[in-house]
């Protein structure tokens, strides 16, 4: 059986109604962070701000055509030489399917130049700390009741 070609393409203002429906489709990660997921409105004027901070990237992630993720993360931070994943989601029907690993892999291929990649686990989420845990990320430290950092030397 062939795998499915996972593809990312960045996220642009107009793709706001399918980051969406992702965030609609993901009712958990909300939960685990203890807030509603945002309102399109909301999503819109996130993908209109991208722009205004050069070291922010956030993509999409697709499964041949269907969309079943996002990617959010910021280059040059905490210095120069690393990288911070803020965001990345799967959608919830697609959990458990590898697609995670292999975003994270597609992610780690073109960023040949830094030498650490913090992940960032917001709220209580287990799920996401054993996902970063076994691609070699160690735990670095927690900022607050709501937010563990995680690190791996590339």
């Amino acid at each position: 059986m062939r795998a499915l070609s996972l593809s990312l393409r960045p996220a642009s203002p107009e793709d706001a109604p399918v980051l969406h429906g992702l965030f609609l489709r993901s009712p958990g990660y909300f939960a685990l962070i203890g807030m509603e997921p945002p309102t399109l409105e909301d999503v819109l004027q996130d993908l209109r701000t991208l722009p205004q901070d050069p070291r922010r990237r956030a993509f999409l992630l697709f499964l041949e055509e269907e969309a079943v993720g996002y990617l959010d993360y910021k280059l040059h931070y905490p210095e120069a030489r690393d990288a911070t994943l803020s965001l990345l989601l799967i959608r919830e029907d697609r959990q458990g399917q590898g697609l995670g690993k292999r975003a994270l892999r597609h992610l780690l291929g073109h960023l040949a130049w830094v030498e650490r990649l913090y992940a960032v686990v917001y709220g209580h989420n287990p799920r996401a700390k054993t996902f970063f845990r076994s691609q070699g990320f160690r735990h670095v430290k927690d900022g607050g009741p709501a937010l563990s950092w995680y690190v791996r030397e590339l």
